[in-house]
């Protein structure tokens, strides 16, 4: 996942346990006119692009011109942010507004749970017709305090799996793109066979570019999606923890012995068990991998201008069918900013947010991501022809996968307790137990299983009916 969610894990999880120019509205005019001349502090996760961040100065200052108010802007790494943004709600000093990539991930589920966020209820639902579902879901968290769940969160974009592979080597093997299976256990064995009939060649090739580390977040994406697409609905909307279900044991043991019996077989580089985010995206473009799952359509339009690569030999492909023959939900993260409890000018904070917000600033700050991101309103894939350019053999794939769905949120949208189980690799860590410690898959399961369990007695929900968006 080059430049998208670099997981700083590290002290967040310890951190925790401590504090525990497109179009402005006349509404814009009339909600800020009386607040002439305040000042709030933004902390937003710099762009992978430098036309991402542009676009935000243009809308900050589109803002800034219409209401009189003005914006402190600071763009900060991805990688450095999340750890900033902790400190900042345990001591209190804390920005009018955050977003980092990785929020939802890491920090922002258990920071409402602890009563961390401003609801932004009414900021949210300025818009709630035009965001999807799954937006709607991820951003309605429950804070502990309160005993309720609501919006305290703003939907901004989304990612979700997709699937990478270079045609000249599926090619260079004897096969054809139409020869690519579309059932899941089928379609992953197929690179596992180019590779053997690559190295029959002479090629020093690996099939799968799977990323199995127990730092960052595409381990995490990767093992979860497979988890979904094997049956394990680990955590349902009611927040409630199925570890007891043989199913989703079933269904834990099937993806992780799916995922760590192709490294022992060789069909994965070694050193996937080291790399961070970007690393199989590096592996990718020196052509050691034939095929690379990645969280956005990154790998490709980083690669834009090279005509060849991005119109011909890059392939984007979307979820085979699961392995009963249906199609696979797609995990969709949702990234959401939020405005921190502490925060000194959160009626300004609402309003800008719900400037940022409105359908045609928002798709265009996401347009000048290239695409690497994805709305988060359906009305922006309907009225925008970028995101469905019949000639682009990227986008449009990933776009019906994460617009047409089947998608869900991640867990950690249902229970704060999965950003901890992210922030603790407790599924890197299961990998590693059986690639590296000669666990049998079962067991490695059932030790992440013990850990989980105890991870969400920390964050019990009342049962009460899932709320109606």
């Amino acid at each position: 996942m080059s430049g998208k969610i670099r997981a700083n894990t590290r002290g967040i999880t310890g951190m925790f346990t401590i504090f525990g120019r497109a179009c402005l509205l006349a509404s814009v005019f009339a909600s800020t006119a009386w607040a002439d001349g305040k000042t709030i502090t933004v902390w937003w996760n710099q762009g992978f692009y430098p036309s991402e961040d542009q676009a935000m100065r243009e809308s900050v200052a589109a803002w800034e011109k219409a209401s009189g108010n003005k914006v402190e802007l600071t763009f900060y790494n991805g990688a450095d942010l999340p750890a900033k943004i902790v400190s900042a709600l345990t001591t209190g000093d804390v920005p009018d507004i955050c977003y980092v990539d990785n929020a939802d991930f890491l920090l922002l589920p258990q920071a409402v749970w602890n009563d961390r966020a401003e609801d932004v209820s009414d900021v949210v639902n300025t818009q709630a017709k035009e965001y999807s579902k799954a937006a709607l879901t991820a951003a309605n968290l429950y804070d502990n305090v309160a005993g309720r769940r609501a919006y305290y969160a703003i939907p901004m974009k989304q990612q979700a799996l997709h699937y990478f592979v270079w045609r000249p080597m599926i090619e260079a093997a004897g096969y054809k793109v139409e020869d690519i299976p579309t059932t899941w256990d089928a379609y992953f064995g197929f690179f596992a066979d180019v590779q053997k009939k690559l190295r029959s060649k002479g090629q020093r090739v690996y099939g799968l570019g799977y990323s199995l580390a127990t730092k960052d977040s595409d381990s995490t994406y990767l093992f979860n999606q497979f988890l979904v697409a094997y049956g394990g609905q680990l955590v349902t909307p009611d927040g409630r923890l199925h570890t007891d279900d043989p199913k989703v044991r079933h269904a834990a043991i099937r993806a992780l012995t799916a995922l760590t019996t192709p490294y022992k077989a060789g069909d994965v580089p070694p050193g996937a068990i080291n790399w961070g985010d970007p690393d199989n995206n590096s592996a990718f473009y020196a052509k050691q991998i034939v095929m690379t799952p990645n969280a956005s359509v990154s790998i490709p339009v980083a690669q834009r201008e090279k005509t060849d690569q991005y119109y011909h030999e890059i392939l984007t492909e979307a979820q085979p069918l699961g392995p009963d023959g249906k199609p696979v939900i797609s995990l969709v993260s949702v990234k959401l900013a939020f405005i921190p409890k502490g925060a000194h000018e959160v009626a300004v904070a609402k309003d800008f947010m719900k400037y940022m917000i409105e359908p045609a600033v928002l798709d265009k700050y996401l347009v000048s991501g290239r695409g690497r991101w994805l709305p988060v309103m359906p009305s922006s894939v309907k009225t925008d022809p970028f995101w469905t350019d019949p000639k682009d053999p990227h986008l449009p794939v990933a776009v019906k996968q994460e617009e047409d769905g089947p998608t869900q949120p991640w867990f950690h949208s249902f229970n704060p307790a999965y950003s901890d189980v992210n922030a603790q690799q407790v599924w890197g860590k299961a990998e590693a137990n059986v690639m590296q410690g000669g666990m049998t898959p079962e067991k490695a399961v059932d030790a992440a299983f013990q850990q989980i369990n105890e991870i969400f007695a920390k964050y019990v929900i009342p049962q009460t009916k899932t709320p109606t968006q």
